[in-house]
Protein backbone atom coordinates (compact mmCIF):
# COMPACT_ATOMS: atom_id res chain seq x y z
CA UNK A 1 0.00 0.00 0.00
CA UNK A 2 1.52 3.50 -0.93
CA UNK A 3 1.01 6.46 1.22
CA UNK A 4 0.24 10.41 0.69
CA UNK A 5 -1.18 13.51 1.27
CA UNK A 6 -3.43 15.79 -0.68
CA UNK A 7 -0.95 18.45 -1.95
CA UNK A 8 -3.15 21.33 -0.90
CA UNK A 9 -0.33 23.83 -1.42
CA UNK A 10 3.53 24.12 -2.05
CA UNK A 11 4.06 25.85 1.57
CA UNK A 12 2.24 22.86 2.93
CA UNK A 13 4.45 20.09 0.79
CA UNK A 14 7.23 21.22 1.69
CA UNK A 15 6.34 21.18 5.81
CA UNK A 16 5.72 17.49 5.33
CA UNK A 17 9.09 17.12 3.31
CA UNK A 18 10.89 18.70 6.20
CA UNK A 19 9.48 16.18 8.43
CA UNK A 20 10.62 13.20 6.11
CA UNK A 21 13.81 15.01 6.29
CA UNK A 22 14.50 13.98 9.84
CA UNK A 23 13.72 10.43 9.13
CA UNK A 24 16.35 10.37 6.45
CA UNK A 25 19.43 11.75 7.38
CA UNK A 26 23.07 9.89 7.20
CA UNK A 27 21.12 7.53 5.06
CA UNK A 28 19.79 5.66 8.55
CA UNK A 29 16.39 4.25 8.26
CA UNK A 30 15.75 5.20 11.65
CA UNK A 31 14.64 1.41 12.21
CA UNK A 32 14.70 1.50 15.77
CA UNK A 33 13.86 5.51 16.24
CA UNK A 34 17.59 6.74 17.73
CA UNK A 35 16.49 9.79 15.33
CA UNK A 36 16.14 12.19 17.99
CA UNK A 37 19.64 12.08 19.47
CA UNK A 38 21.29 11.76 16.20
CA UNK A 39 19.85 15.03 15.28
CA UNK A 40 20.74 16.37 18.47
CA UNK A 41 24.35 15.48 17.82
CA UNK A 42 24.16 16.63 14.39
CA UNK A 43 23.10 20.37 14.90
CA UNK A 44 24.90 20.34 18.03
CA UNK A 45 28.34 19.93 16.03
CA UNK A 46 26.95 21.51 12.47
CA UNK A 47 24.34 23.33 13.22
CA UNK A 48 22.30 25.20 10.17
CA UNK A 49 23.32 22.06 7.93
CA UNK A 50 21.68 19.07 6.21
CA UNK A 51 22.44 16.15 4.37
CA UNK A 52 20.58 17.46 1.35
CA UNK A 53 22.54 20.95 1.23
CA UNK A 54 24.79 20.45 -1.62
CA UNK A 55 26.66 23.92 -1.70
CA UNK A 56 27.06 26.83 0.38
CA UNK A 57 26.39 29.25 -2.69
CA UNK A 58 22.75 28.44 -2.08
CA UNK A 59 23.29 30.15 1.39
CA UNK A 60 23.53 33.55 -0.65
CA UNK A 61 21.35 32.36 -3.87
CA UNK A 62 18.27 31.89 -2.27
CA UNK A 63 18.36 35.66 -0.21
CA UNK A 64 19.39 37.29 -3.55
CA UNK A 65 16.62 36.17 -5.11
CA UNK A 66 14.30 37.21 -1.38
CA UNK A 67 15.35 40.16 -1.65
CA UNK A 68 14.93 40.67 -5.51
CA UNK A 69 11.25 39.82 -4.85
CA UNK A 70 11.14 42.06 -2.18
CA UNK A 71 12.62 45.20 -4.21
CA UNK A 72 10.95 44.67 -7.34
CA UNK A 73 7.49 43.96 -5.84
CA UNK A 74 4.75 45.38 -7.34
CA UNK A 75 1.54 42.79 -6.69
CA UNK A 76 -0.19 42.23 -3.29
CA UNK A 77 -0.97 38.43 -4.29
CA UNK A 78 1.63 36.32 -1.94
CA UNK A 79 0.95 33.25 -4.24
CA UNK A 80 2.39 35.27 -7.40
CA UNK A 81 5.57 35.77 -5.22
CA UNK A 82 5.63 32.01 -4.44
CA UNK A 83 5.70 31.46 -8.22
CA UNK A 84 7.94 34.25 -8.99
CA UNK A 85 9.98 32.78 -6.56
CA UNK A 86 10.33 29.43 -8.07
CA UNK A 87 10.72 30.97 -11.83
CA UNK A 88 13.91 32.74 -10.38
CA UNK A 89 15.56 29.52 -8.40
CA UNK A 90 14.89 27.21 -11.92
CA UNK A 91 16.56 30.52 -13.85
CA UNK A 92 19.33 30.22 -11.67
CA UNK A 93 19.94 26.57 -11.80
CA UNK A 94 19.75 27.04 -16.27
CA UNK A 95 22.39 29.37 -15.43
CA UNK A 96 24.81 27.68 -13.05
CA UNK A 97 24.02 24.46 -15.54
CA UNK A 98 25.23 26.53 -18.75
CA UNK A 99 28.02 28.25 -16.60
CA UNK A 100 29.29 24.74 -14.69
CA UNK A 101 28.09 21.93 -17.02
CA UNK A 102 29.88 18.93 -14.76
CA UNK A 103 30.11 20.99 -11.95
CA UNK A 104 28.75 18.49 -8.55
CA UNK A 105 26.03 20.60 -6.54
CA UNK A 106 23.77 22.04 -8.78
CA UNK A 107 20.49 21.62 -7.55
CA UNK A 108 17.77 20.38 -10.37
CA UNK A 109 20.56 19.10 -12.78
CA UNK A 110 18.67 16.04 -13.87
CA UNK A 111 14.79 17.27 -13.44
CA UNK A 112 15.90 20.66 -15.56
CA UNK A 113 17.77 18.20 -18.17
CA UNK A 114 14.25 16.46 -18.46
CA UNK A 115 12.05 19.16 -18.59
CA UNK A 116 10.82 19.32 -15.05
CA UNK A 117 11.87 20.56 -11.53
CA UNK A 118 12.15 19.49 -8.30
CA UNK A 119 10.50 18.61 -5.29
CA UNK A 120 12.87 20.51 -2.74
CA UNK A 121 13.89 23.75 -3.92
CA UNK A 122 17.00 24.73 -2.75
CA UNK A 123 14.44 27.72 -0.82
CA UNK A 124 13.41 24.71 1.32
CA UNK A 125 16.56 23.01 1.64
CA UNK A 126 18.64 25.83 2.92
CA UNK A 127 15.64 27.86 4.82
CA UNK A 128 16.40 26.21 8.15
CA UNK A 129 19.98 27.11 7.74
CA UNK A 130 19.39 30.59 6.44
CA UNK A 131 17.70 31.29 9.97
CA UNK A 132 20.59 29.62 11.81
CA UNK A 133 23.11 32.24 10.52
CA UNK A 134 21.47 34.82 11.01
CA UNK A 135 20.79 35.99 7.07
CA UNK A 136 16.89 35.24 7.28
CA UNK A 137 15.35 36.80 10.04
CA UNK A 138 11.69 35.22 9.76
CA UNK A 139 10.24 32.01 11.99
CA UNK A 140 7.38 31.79 9.80
CA UNK A 141 7.03 30.09 6.22
CA UNK A 142 8.17 31.98 3.01
CA UNK A 143 4.78 32.32 2.13
CA UNK A 144 4.24 34.05 4.98
CA UNK A 145 7.07 36.28 4.38
CA UNK A 146 5.85 37.07 0.99
CA UNK A 147 2.23 38.18 2.74
CA UNK A 148 4.18 40.89 4.49
CA UNK A 149 5.87 41.84 1.56
CA UNK A 150 2.27 42.36 -0.18
CA UNK A 151 1.38 43.84 3.03
CA UNK A 152 3.63 46.65 2.73
CA UNK A 153 3.20 46.91 -0.73
CA UNK A 154 -0.30 48.48 -0.15
CA UNK A 155 0.78 50.12 2.72
CA UNK A 156 -2.24 48.84 4.70
CA UNK A 157 -1.32 48.04 8.59
CA UNK A 158 -4.28 46.37 9.26
CA UNK A 159 -3.94 43.78 6.65
CA UNK A 160 -0.46 42.68 8.98
CA UNK A 161 -3.79 40.25 10.58
CA UNK A 162 -4.18 38.29 7.48
CA UNK A 163 -4.42 34.47 7.34
CA UNK A 164 -7.55 32.04 7.95
CA UNK A 165 -8.29 31.16 11.23
CA UNK A 166 -6.06 28.08 11.09
CA UNK A 167 -3.05 30.51 11.12
CA UNK A 168 -4.02 32.13 14.46
CA UNK A 169 -2.04 30.09 16.37
CA UNK A 170 1.14 30.68 14.16
CA UNK A 171 0.72 34.56 15.04
CA UNK A 172 -0.33 34.47 18.49
CA UNK A 173 3.58 35.91 19.12
CA UNK A 174 3.29 39.72 19.91
CA UNK A 175 6.77 40.71 18.18
CA UNK A 176 5.26 39.65 14.63
CA UNK A 177 4.02 42.69 14.16
CA UNK A 178 6.25 45.42 15.43
CA UNK A 179 8.09 47.86 13.31
CA UNK A 180 6.92 45.51 10.25
CA UNK A 181 6.70 48.39 7.63
CA UNK A 182 10.18 49.08 8.40
CA UNK A 183 12.03 46.34 9.33
CA UNK A 184 14.12 44.05 6.88
CA UNK A 185 14.15 40.30 7.55
CA UNK A 186 17.19 39.53 5.32
CA UNK A 187 20.66 40.48 6.10
CA UNK A 188 23.05 39.86 3.03
CA UNK A 189 25.22 43.57 2.69
CA UNK A 190 26.62 42.29 -0.19
CA UNK A 191 23.93 42.50 -2.10
CA UNK A 192 23.79 44.18 -5.58
CA UNK A 193 21.30 44.36 -8.42
CA UNK A 194 23.53 42.40 -10.79
CA UNK A 195 23.83 39.45 -9.08
CA UNK A 196 22.72 37.31 -11.76
CA UNK A 197 24.61 38.42 -14.03
CA UNK A 198 27.41 35.38 -14.83
CA UNK A 199 26.37 33.65 -11.32
CA UNK A 200 28.48 31.34 -10.50
CA UNK A 201 28.35 28.42 -8.13
CA UNK A 202 31.72 29.29 -6.11
CA UNK A 203 31.71 32.47 -3.90
CA UNK A 204 33.58 34.99 -4.56
CA UNK A 205 35.75 36.49 -1.16
CA UNK A 206 33.26 38.92 -0.28
CA UNK A 207 30.06 35.71 0.00
CA UNK A 208 32.72 33.48 1.74
CA UNK A 209 33.89 36.23 4.58
CA UNK A 210 29.97 37.00 4.68
CA UNK A 211 29.06 33.63 5.17
CA UNK A 212 31.78 32.99 7.47
CA UNK A 213 31.14 35.58 9.32
CA UNK A 214 27.55 34.98 9.70
CA UNK A 215 28.19 31.37 10.85
CA UNK A 216 30.91 32.13 13.38
CA UNK A 217 28.33 34.85 15.18
CA UNK A 218 25.43 32.82 15.48
CA UNK A 219 26.86 29.07 16.06
CA UNK A 220 29.87 29.84 18.31
CA UNK A 221 29.75 27.25 20.11
CA UNK A 222 29.73 24.51 17.64
CA UNK A 223 32.69 22.53 15.62
CA UNK A 224 31.62 24.29 12.66
CA UNK A 225 32.12 27.51 13.72
CA UNK A 226 35.75 26.97 15.15
CA UNK A 227 36.67 24.77 12.23
CA UNK A 228 36.01 28.35 10.44
CA UNK A 229 37.18 31.02 12.95
CA UNK A 230 40.46 29.28 13.66
CA UNK A 231 40.73 28.22 9.36
CA UNK A 232 41.33 24.75 10.39
CA UNK A 233 41.68 23.74 6.62
CA UNK A 234 42.73 20.34 7.35
CA UNK A 235 39.30 19.28 8.78
CA UNK A 236 38.08 18.80 5.16
CA UNK A 237 40.95 15.91 3.96
CA UNK A 238 39.55 13.32 6.66
CA UNK A 239 37.19 10.56 5.05
CA UNK A 240 35.34 10.10 7.91
CA UNK A 241 34.00 11.98 10.78
CA UNK A 242 35.76 8.96 13.40
CA UNK A 243 38.82 9.53 11.57
CA UNK A 244 40.03 13.03 12.94
CA UNK A 245 43.08 12.07 14.96
CA UNK A 246 44.14 13.44 18.79
CA UNK A 247 46.31 16.08 17.09
CA UNK A 248 43.43 18.00 15.10
CA UNK A 249 40.72 17.14 18.14
CA UNK A 250 42.83 18.50 21.03
CA UNK A 251 42.56 22.05 19.22
CA UNK A 252 39.64 22.29 19.57
CA UNK A 253 38.21 23.41 23.44
CA UNK A 254 37.13 21.08 25.72
CA UNK A 255 33.53 21.25 25.81
CA UNK A 256 33.52 20.49 21.77
CA UNK A 257 36.14 18.09 22.22
CA UNK A 258 33.55 16.02 24.52
CA UNK A 259 30.71 17.17 21.91
CA UNK A 260 32.69 15.47 19.47
CA UNK A 261 33.68 12.54 20.99
CA UNK A 262 29.98 11.82 22.82
CA UNK A 263 28.65 11.85 18.92
CA UNK A 264 31.28 9.60 18.02
CA UNK A 265 30.71 7.32 21.08
CA UNK A 266 27.05 7.00 20.28
CA UNK A 267 27.42 6.11 17.19
CA UNK A 268 29.81 3.11 17.65
CA UNK A 269 26.91 1.85 19.72
CA UNK A 270 24.49 2.48 17.46
CA UNK A 271 26.41 0.74 14.90
CA UNK A 272 26.65 -2.19 16.90
CA UNK A 273 22.77 -1.69 17.19
CA UNK A 274 22.33 -1.94 13.24
CA UNK A 275 25.07 -4.91 13.07
CA UNK A 276 22.93 -7.11 14.96
CA UNK A 277 19.71 -6.18 13.55
CA UNK A 278 21.18 -7.28 9.80
CA UNK A 279 22.15 -10.25 11.17
CA UNK A 280 18.42 -10.98 13.02
CA UNK A 281 16.56 -9.61 9.74
CA UNK A 282 18.84 -12.16 7.17
CA UNK A 283 18.64 -14.67 9.56
CA UNK A 284 22.02 -14.83 10.89
CA UNK A 285 23.24 -15.14 7.07
CA UNK A 286 24.33 -11.61 5.85
CA UNK A 287 28.33 -12.12 5.26
CA UNK A 288 28.98 -8.44 5.55
CA UNK A 289 27.00 -7.92 8.98
CA UNK A 290 29.16 -11.75 10.46
CA UNK A 291 32.39 -9.78 9.73
CA UNK A 292 31.00 -6.53 10.18
CA UNK A 293 30.07 -8.22 14.50
CA UNK A 294 33.10 -10.09 14.04
CA UNK A 295 35.38 -6.62 13.90
CA UNK A 296 33.07 -5.34 17.16
CA UNK A 297 32.59 -8.07 19.43
CA UNK A 298 35.99 -7.70 21.31
CA UNK A 299 35.02 -4.27 22.15
CA UNK A 300 31.64 -4.73 23.29
CA UNK A 301 31.95 -3.14 27.18
CA UNK A 302 34.21 -0.48 26.18
CA UNK A 303 31.29 0.40 23.13
CA UNK A 304 28.53 0.22 25.43
CA UNK A 305 30.10 3.14 28.51
CA UNK A 306 28.03 5.61 27.60
CA UNK A 307 25.36 7.88 29.83
CA UNK A 308 22.08 7.82 27.50
CA UNK A 309 20.57 9.66 30.51
CA UNK A 310 23.10 12.63 30.24
CA UNK A 311 22.67 12.78 26.19
CA UNK A 312 19.36 12.61 26.52
CA UNK A 313 18.89 15.59 28.73
CA UNK A 314 21.51 17.76 26.95
CA UNK A 315 19.15 17.16 23.67
CA UNK A 316 16.13 17.95 26.30
CA UNK A 317 14.43 14.35 24.80
CA UNK A 318 11.60 13.24 27.08
CA UNK A 319 10.60 9.98 25.75
CA UNK A 320 11.22 7.04 28.52
CA UNK A 321 10.90 4.30 26.17
CA UNK A 322 13.51 5.19 24.16
CA UNK A 323 15.36 5.65 27.29
CA UNK A 324 14.50 2.53 28.66
CA UNK A 325 15.44 0.90 25.41
CA UNK A 326 19.41 2.35 24.99
CA UNK A 327 19.70 1.54 28.57
CA UNK A 328 18.63 -2.39 28.53
CA UNK A 329 21.22 -2.35 25.26
CA UNK A 330 23.96 -1.15 27.46
CA UNK A 331 23.15 -3.83 29.68
CA UNK A 332 22.88 -6.05 27.63
CA UNK A 333 25.66 -5.01 25.67
CA UNK A 334 28.04 -5.25 28.60
CA UNK A 335 27.35 -8.35 29.64
CA UNK A 336 27.61 -9.91 26.04
CA UNK A 337 24.23 -11.10 26.13
CA UNK A 338 23.37 -11.10 22.35
CA UNK A 339 20.50 -13.43 21.92
CA UNK A 340 18.52 -10.91 24.33
CA UNK A 341 19.80 -8.10 22.72
CA UNK A 342 18.37 -9.48 19.78
CA UNK A 343 14.64 -9.94 20.97
CA UNK A 344 15.18 -5.75 22.52
CA UNK A 345 15.86 -4.97 19.03
CA UNK A 346 12.98 -7.16 17.16
CA UNK A 347 10.41 -5.73 20.33
CA UNK A 348 11.84 -1.86 19.51
CA UNK A 349 11.18 -2.43 16.26
CA UNK A 350 7.59 -4.18 16.51
CA UNK A 351 6.59 -1.42 18.90
CA UNK A 352 7.82 1.53 16.78
CA UNK A 353 6.46 -0.06 12.91
CA UNK A 354 3.88 -2.91 14.37
CA UNK A 355 4.54 -6.78 13.25
CA UNK A 356 3.66 -6.52 9.64
CA UNK A 357 6.19 -3.60 8.53
CA UNK A 358 9.23 -4.88 11.38
CA UNK A 359 11.74 -6.81 9.05
CA UNK A 360 13.19 -8.38 12.09
CA UNK A 361 9.77 -10.18 13.03
CA UNK A 362 9.96 -11.96 9.42
CA UNK A 363 13.93 -12.90 9.52
CA UNK A 364 14.80 -14.05 6.22
CA UNK A 365 11.80 -13.05 4.05
CA UNK A 366 14.37 -10.07 2.78
CA UNK A 367 17.10 -12.28 1.69
CA UNK A 368 20.58 -12.78 3.05
CA UNK A 369 22.58 -10.21 1.34
CA UNK A 370 21.08 -6.59 1.84
CA UNK A 371 22.16 -4.23 4.60
CA UNK A 372 19.40 -2.35 6.24
CA UNK A 373 20.25 1.18 8.59
CA UNK A 374 22.93 3.09 7.04
CA UNK A 375 26.80 3.06 8.06
CA UNK A 376 27.95 4.51 11.07
CA UNK A 377 26.48 8.13 12.02
CA UNK A 378 28.28 10.78 10.48
CA UNK A 379 26.26 13.58 11.45
CA UNK A 380 26.23 15.75 7.94
CA UNK A 381 30.03 15.58 8.02
CA UNK A 382 30.20 14.98 4.06
CA UNK A 383 27.90 17.95 3.22
CA UNK A 384 29.79 19.43 5.81
CA UNK A 385 33.16 19.42 4.17
CA UNK A 386 31.68 20.40 0.82
CA UNK A 387 30.72 23.77 2.38
CA UNK A 388 34.02 24.44 4.57
CA UNK A 389 35.79 23.79 0.78
CA UNK A 390 33.61 26.31 -0.65
CA UNK A 391 34.00 29.14 2.01
CA UNK A 392 37.64 27.83 2.34
CA UNK A 393 38.22 27.98 -1.32
CA UNK A 394 36.84 31.83 -1.31
CA UNK A 395 39.68 32.53 1.07
CA UNK A 396 42.26 31.52 -1.88
CA UNK A 397 42.87 28.44 -0.35
CA UNK A 398 43.56 25.20 -2.54
CA UNK A 399 41.35 22.29 -1.39
CA UNK A 400 41.53 19.02 -3.31
CA UNK A 401 39.20 16.22 -3.24
CA UNK A 402 42.01 13.80 -1.57
CA UNK A 403 41.46 12.64 2.28
CA UNK A 404 43.97 11.45 4.51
Amino acid sequence: MELGWIDFSKSERDQVFNILDLLGEDGLLDELGIAPIRDGFSELLFPGTSTIQTRAKYFLIIPYILKTLELNNETNDPSKLNDDLERMEIKCAKCLLGKHPGENGIIGRNAILNNGWVQRPPSNIYLAGLRKYGIFNFRYSILKYFNVICSRNKDNQTTLKYGNSSDKNEFEHDDFNAGVENFSYLNIPIYTNKWHEDLEINLNQEEGEFLKKQIIKNCEDSMLAYILKEDMYDFIYYGNLDELDDNLIDKFPPYIQKNYRDAISFSEFVNVLIIRYNLIVSNYENKDAIAAFEDVKDNLKDISDINFSDIMAKFKINSDKLRIFLDKSKELMFEGKMDDLDKLITNREIFLKGRNRARSYNPGKYGNDKWFGGDKLNYRFYEVKVILGDIFKSQGVTVDAESK
